[in-house]
Order: C-alpha cells, then structure tokens, then sequence
C-alpha cells in the first residue's frame, strides 16, 4: 500500500493511504479541489482559517465531514450528507482509515475564548502508517504529546511553526502560557522530537502572513537552521505548496494499533 502526506498550503494537508484520501483544514477552494476525490474531511477547530465555511462550501457534500465538538451548527447549512463531532478519545473508521482525535494546545471558540468548539488533534493509522495532525498549537505546556508520543509510534507528525506575524513575536512570547499566541519554529522542533515521531513536516507558514512584517520563508528557514545545528536535517522534511512526502511502516511493526 502506498501512502503520503502532501502540503497544499497553511494548515490544509492531504493524507492518502492507498486509494483513500483525507483532507485536513482544508483553507482554498482551488487547493482543495486539485486533489480529486476525498472520503473524509477533518476539522481541527473552529477559527476560520482551519474551519473555513467558504471552502468547504465549495467540495463535495458526500464526503464525509468531522468536526470538533461543539461546531455542528456552524456547518449545518452547508449540506454535507454526515456530519460528525469529535473529542479527544473518538474513533472513527474513515473507510479503512482508523481516525482517532487527540489532545492539542489551542485557543477553543471560533471568534473568542470560550468552552466550545473544542480543539483537537488527529491521528490518522493503516497497515502500520500513523500521521498526527496538530491543527494549531499555543504556547502552553505539552505533556499531551508526550502521551501521544507514548501511545502511538508516529511516522509523520505535522506541526505549525508560525503565525501572521514574524517568528521572534511569537518566541519572545513563549512565557505567555495559553494565551492563544503560536509557537515558534525551535518550539515546533521540540514538540515534534517529544512525539518521537520519524519526521517532522511543518504546517501553518508561508501561506497566511503579514508580508510586511516578515519574509513568508522566515519561519522554514529559521527551523531548518534550528534543526542543522541539531544534526535533524533529515528529521524536517519542508514541503512545498503541493509536495508529497512518501511513508512507509517502521520495520517489524504490523498492523495499526490504538
């Protein structure tokens, strides 16, 4: 079985094992639409630049669309055939494709602060392949990956490494603890390296930027030279708009686990 995950921009990525594809936070409805047929769309949380009505207006109302709790009623209208709600701890089975929901740190609400919707994280398991989705990550503490890392052996962890605005905003604000402000690109690297993951694709740059600010490379940049300088070249795998990166299972493992 062959399987991958491709960037196509911001938080939307694409995982395919087999003939099966799945769409994360899907941001664009050209991007979106390029990759043909998808049985599953996941929502991480509710800000509009992950649950994004205009796009996922305009993809197919078959597909099947998961969303976290509490978000049912900002996509009731739009038509899609199943709708479900995610907490961390759900299992879906996304036609063959074991989909669990997981902790994440990120402000929960779509246009403030408040209990719901919630936030959550993806793993996405077949034949021995494990992709985690983070969505977006605050600074904030992070034991919840070291569970993740514990429980599932990732093969491809994709994490955001900036946000609107230049990456030193966010590193000089990393004692700010769960103030909705995103992590830095040396934030990411450590989190990626606490989930034990083989690799580390980085997610939520390049794409949505203040351009006035910061250069849109700044924040690949500085983690590739982050992670240079730890000997984790090959550890970050920086994808283009649309690149895919080939997986494979771990050598001895068997079949999925949860």
């Amino acid at each position: 079985m062959t399987a991958s995950v491709t960037w196509l921009g911001h938080a939307t990525a694409l995982v395919r094992f087999g003939d099966t594809q799945i769409l994360i936070d899907p941001l664009g409805r050209k991007r979106s639409l390029s990759v043909g047929q998808v049985s599953t769309v996941l929502i991480t949380h509710s800000h509009v630049d992950h649950l994004n009505r205009w796009t996922l207006g305009g993809l197919s109302k078959d597909t099947r669309l998961i969303v976290p709790k509490g978000a049912i009623d900002i996509v009731r209208n739009l038509g899609y055939s199943q709708v479900l709600e995610a907490e961390p701890g759900d299992h879906f089975d996304c036609d063959g494709i074991d989909v669990i929901a997981v902790q994440t740190r990120h402000d929960t609400g779509r246009w403030k602060k408040s209990d719901k919707p919630v936030c959550v994280g993806y793993i996405l398991q077949k034949n021995g392949i494990i992709v985690h989705h983070a969505g977006d990550v605050d600074m904030s503490t992070y034991d919840v990956f070291d569970e993740i890392g514990k429980k599932y052996d990732i093969d491809a962890t994709l994490l955001p490494i900036g946000g609107m605005l230049p990456p030193w905003y966010y590193r000089n604000r990393q004692n700010k603890l769960d103030e909705g402000v995103h992590i830095c690109p040396e934030t990411a690297l450590g989190i990626a390296q606490r989930l034990n993951a083989r690799a580390m694709v980085p997610i939520h740059w390049g794409t949505v930027n203040l351009r006035l600010f910061h250069r849109r490379v700044a924040p690949a940049k500085i983690l590739i030279d982050v992670a240079s300088t730890q000997n984790l070249d090959e550890f970050v795998q920086v994808l283009a708009h649309g690149d895919a990166l080939p997986l494979t299972a771990r050598a001895g493992r068997g079949e999925s686990h949860s």
